[in-house]
């Protein structure tokens, strides 16, 4: 097989979104999906009422929208077959969930709740524990030095499907379910590789899924449908995924627009990366950015207001802190109209010094 590099020129084809939703019961996630995916299916389709793809096992909770999805195409996934065999939820099947999306040509491809893949019957923690009660033998005392092994056999079956998802021809919103963290009154919880320490929750997946999507978010019960906690949003989604309001058909659409190379995503970063420039140069520069900018562009600077407000606090401090490791910094002149009173004292007192030190030589 040769191996070509295309210039980027000829390449046309559409990208593909990974959109991760993760939140506790009751926070929006299955409603706030459908309405996403709707506008992703009419932007790719060009048509309203286009199919979207629901994997459901969550026992069926998908059909409760059914009157307001009448579009939806729901798949039951369910640990137990219709034969009553148990099939779980391994990595495998659902690699042949994605295939089926693909075959069906479905826009897009709803999974509520991915958390099953993790956590579930035959899921990787399952399937890592049964692992590791068979090269163990059920000697508990060989379990620590043998887990590696275990997640050596697990892990590459996981990975397969990871790397089926980030291959998906259809764009993909997968749901997982997050838990509250635990955590002592007034104080963050401890930052982990899923989780920032300003996020009180954890979602049940696995870390290296959530940062394999083009965007994830994990909504909260105080908003519900809203990305309060953005874990992954790329510059171009900044202005779209506003924490303070519900995601809907509309941030499907331009998520899709983007994907095909049109929407307003790209302006929008480009602005924000000039914003960052002059918060970088200070709290100054950064007034005199505000006061010229348009509304527009001041809409888009406001979804990142705290880091430019810490950029440009910062670059203060760090003016203040080159002035203080001067040395000669005392003997600027405060104001252009000349030397200090105490300068020119100073000055005097140096002089009057010197000419008693000549004269006493000269004696």
């Amino acid at each position: 097989m040769s191996i070509r590099f295309i210039p980027v020129t000829e390449i046309n084809d559409p990208l593909t979104l990974s959109i991760g939703l993760s939140g506790g019961s009751g926070t929006g996630k299955t409603y706030s999906a459908l309405l996403m995916a709707r506008g992703i299916a009419e932007v790719v389709t060009g048509r309203k009422g286009a199919p979207i793809g629901f994997v459901d096992t969550e026992n069926r909770r998908a059909l409760h929208y059914k009157q307001d999805f009448p579009e939806m195409v729901h798949f039951d996934m369910q640990a137990v077959d219709d034969k009553g065999q148990m099939v779980g939820f391994n990595p495998e099947r659902w690699i042949e969930v994605i295939d089926a999306a693909e075959a069906a040509k479905l826009p897009v491809l709803v999974i509520d709740s991915f958390s099953h893949a993790w956590e579930g019957v035959g899921g990787v923690l399952d399937l890592h524990a049964t692992t590791l009660d068979r090269l163990t033998r059920g000697d508990d005392s060989k379990k620590d030095a043998r887990s590696q092994l275990a997640w050596a056999e697990v892990k590459p079956r996981y990975r397969r499907l990871i790397d089926r998802i980030v291959r998906a021809k259809c764009h993909l919103i997968i749901c997982t379910r997050a838990k509250p963290v635990m955590q002592s009154r007034g104080e963050n919880a401890r930052a982990t590789k899923t989780r920032m320490k300003n996020v009180p929750w954890d979602p049940a997946s696995d870390g290296d899924l959530m940062f394999e999507m083009t965007t994830m978010v994990i909504l909260d019960p105080s908003a519900k449908g809203c990305p309060v906690h953005q874990v992954k949003v790329a510059d171009q989604f900044k202005a779209l995924l506003d924490p303070r309001q519900p995601m809907n058909e509309r941030t499907g659409r331009e998520m899709a627009r983007w994907a095909m190379g049109q929407g307003e995503g790209r302006d929008q970063k480009k602005t924000l990366d000039e914003v960052r420039d002059e918060a970088r140069r200070g709290s100054e520069a950064m007034r005199a950015w505000w006061k010229s900018a348009s509304e527009a562009g001041r809409k888009v600077a406001s979804t990142i207001l705290p880091e430019l407000q810490e950029m440009a606090a910062q670059a203060d401090e760090q003016a203040k802190q080159s002035v203080s490791d001067d040395p000669f910094a005392s003997l600027t002149p405060a104001t252009d109209d000349g030397p200090t009173p105490e300068q020119i004292a100073a000055q005097e007192a140096a002089f009057a010094e010197l000419e008693r030190q000549r004269q006493g030589e000269a004696a």
